[in-house]
């Protein structure tokens, strides 16, 4: 080796190796791609090894790489976990706490009522991240995880929050156009907002497939946010959240008889070694004063 290795090297070389690309690491980590390919040049440096090659379908490891990753997420696993133990014994309700979403929950309910947290903690700061992806809690991407499911994780910590109804919208527009559904039969001559296929597989989209089978779908979207607003300018009718829908005012409920449609749960999540952080503890109260209590 050429020169002593730094964490932070070694973080950017496994942000490369696990999201394949310089910009998709860079996003992960909040950083310019051209800071990534920097780090790893003086990595690669470093070591005196090649540690990643190119592919069509990215960035993987070389051979070097491949002995490089085991070290690096060893380094990486105790490093964290100093990181939580410390943070773990902060009793100040102060400093920053990463919270992780999907994009209709921090749009509609985290973020308009995210005042009232910062108004009984001033010296607290949120990171809010709307996202798809499932983020690492043990790895730090985030402190705090709202989960549409109890998180299959054992080891971590989850308060179940509310139950999470769907029903069938339309907005007025469309729906005078084209005509009210009175029976979930009439659902197949109407036109469909749908999610595109990062949420394929959901109990929504399972109950529109078991229930409107030849759905004729306009227009998909990749989040939820989009969906509605979609459904909300007229394109069609749409399954969503019964949570999210009062914020749109341009939509309606329709057919309150229909069965089978889904009711998932929501539940907050952190790491284990954050259980008695104050910061952490006032974001988790301050979630349960926004939902409904769940049943049973």
């Amino acid at each position: 080796m050429h020169g002593m290795l730094a964490w932070d090297d070694l973080r950017f070389f496994l942000a490369v190796d696990r999201h394949g690309t310089h910009a998709a690491a860079g996003r992960a980590l909040r950083v310019a791609p051209t800071t990534i390919g920097r780090r790893l040049a003086a990595l690669e440096d470093a070591v005196g090894v090649r540690l990643l090659r190119r592919t069509p379908e990215g960035l993987v490891p070389t051979e070097a790489g491949l002995r490089l990753r085991v070290h690096a997420e060893r380094v990486e696993a105790e490093v964290l976990a100093s990181e939580r133990e410390l943070t773990g014994a902060d009793q100040r309700v102060a400093g920053t706490v990463r919270i992780t979403s999907g994009d209709g929950l921090a749009a509609y309910v985290l973020a308009p009522r995210l005042v009232e947290l910062r108004d009984r903690h001033p010296d607290l700061g949120v990171e809010l991240r709307a996202e798809l992806r499932v983020l690492d809690l043990s790895r730090r991407e985030a402190d705090v995880a709202l989960r549409m499911s109890r998180p299959r994780e054992p080891a971590l910590l989850a308060r179940r929050l509310c139950d999470f109804p769907f029903r069938v919208y339309g907005s007025a527009a469309y729906l005078s156009r084209r005509g009210r559904p009175a029976t979930v039969k009439e659902l197949a001559r109407h036109d469909w907002v749908r999610p595109d296929a990062t949420l394929e597989g959901t109990p929504q989209e399972a109950w529109l497939e078991r229930h409107v089978p030849q759905a004729r779908t306009v227009l998909r979207a990749s989040n939820t946010v989009t969906l509605m607003a979609a459904c909300a300018a007229g394109h069609g009718l749409a399954v969503l959240p019964e949570l999210f829908a009062p914020h749109e005012p341009r939509l309606e409920p329709l057919l309150p008889r229909a069965t089978g449609l889904p009711t998932r749960e929501l539940w907050a999540v952190t790491h284990p070694d954050l259980r008695h952080n104050a910061r952490v503890g006032a974001v988790l109260t301050w979630l349960g004063t926004l939902f409904p209590r769940p049943r049973g």
